[in-house]
């Protein structure tokens, strides 16, 4: 049993895991918290499957966040 514990751990695909499982579930709960769905979180599990995830957050209006007012342009004086 300790054997096959010790191949497991010194396999590739251990520390493949353990890198996903520390991108996924921290991402999950930003997106949940940002308001969005955090299905997304599992696009980086696949290669550049980041980079949508990250534009989604960039991009995107997020629902938590309270609305800005717009500025209201002010009248420029004229030396």
């Amino acid at each position: 049993m300790q054997e096959f514990l010790q191949d497991v751990v010194n396999s590739p695909f251990f520390g493949l895991l353990l890198f996903d499982a520390a991108i996924v579930w921290p991402l999950w709960r930003i997106l949940r918290r940002a308001g969005l769905r955090p299905w997304w979180s599992l696009l980086a599990l696949i290669p550049f499957g980041l980079v949508p995830v990250i534009g989604v957050l960039a991009h995107s209006r997020w629902p938590v966040l309270p609305v800005r007012e717009k500025r209201v342009a002010k009248a420029r004086r004229s030396a």
